[in-house]
């Protein structure tokens, strides 16, 4: 939403039985240190974007993004509904304004919050966030992180635990750009471990109800990620 070329990163939602008190635990503070090692610039990457909205034709984008190119070429849109971009759109999504890079990373400076915990299964263990630490959720200039709930599934099966689904949920409604209002909001994200053992972004899905200019209308966006090369 910061860029017409959004990406909205984050998860899924669980049905989570009686919990432990609020919390950061053990496994959360493994977590936080595994996002932490995780670095936004070692992967060359493609993303794919849909964008249904109401009142607009369906829009897929294909970008890709390479860190060992300069400094504002780093991300290259390939093409827009299966065509090549003309040069203006192509200058346009060069200019976009952009959110931090896709990347597990970007957990870190929430993950560790206090949570509620439960058992999830063999395998996985649930974590339920009332509400999110200030800036992790933002549209735009709006702050939803205090009226945004979390449900966080980690898969700890492997050597090192990792989120593997998160689902964002607004629980208030909220203006943006004065002409805009957002009645309900949900983001789900997943991600997955690759071959050197380290964790990326899978994809994500987001839906937006509410209305612009007095007239109701829904978004959803979905995105894929592929073809991930280690480059650093």
């Amino acid at each position: 939403m910061r860029s017409r070329y959004p990406g909205i990163a984050l998860a899924t939602i669980l049905t989570l039985a009686a919990a432990a008190p609020a919390h950061a635990d053990e496994l959360q503070a493994q977590i936080v240190a595994g996002a932490r090692a995780t670095r936004a610039d070692a992967y060359a990457f493609r993303r794919t974007l849909t964008i249904e909205r109401t009142g607009a034709a369906r829009k897929t984008i294909v970008e890709s993004y390479d860190p060992r190119r300069p400094a504002g070429r780093q991300w290259l849109l390939a093409s827009i509904d299966g065509r090549a971009p003309t040069a203006k759109e192509a200058a346009d999504a060069a200019k976009a304004k952009r959110g931090s890079t896709p990347s597990y990373g970007e957990l870190a400076k929430w993950i560790g919050a206090p949570a509620t915990r439960s058992d999830a299964g063999a395998g996985y263990v649930a974590y339920r966030y009332a509400s999110l630490p200030k800036g992790t959720i933002k549209l735009g200039s709006h702050d939803a992180s205090a009226d945004t709930r979390a449900e966080v599934l980690v898969n700890v099966q492997g050597k090192a635990p990792f989120v593997e689904r998160i689902r964002f949920t607004s629980t208030k409604g909220f203006r943006m750009m004065l002409v805009a209002a957002v009645k309900a909001m949900t983001v789900t994200a997943r991600y997955r471990a690759i071959a050197d053992g380290q964790f990326v972004p899978e994809g994500s899905a987001s839906e937006l109800t509410g209305s612009m200019m007095g007239k109701d209308g829904h978004m959803r966006t979905t995105v894929a990620y592929s073809d991930m090369q280690k480059v650093r």
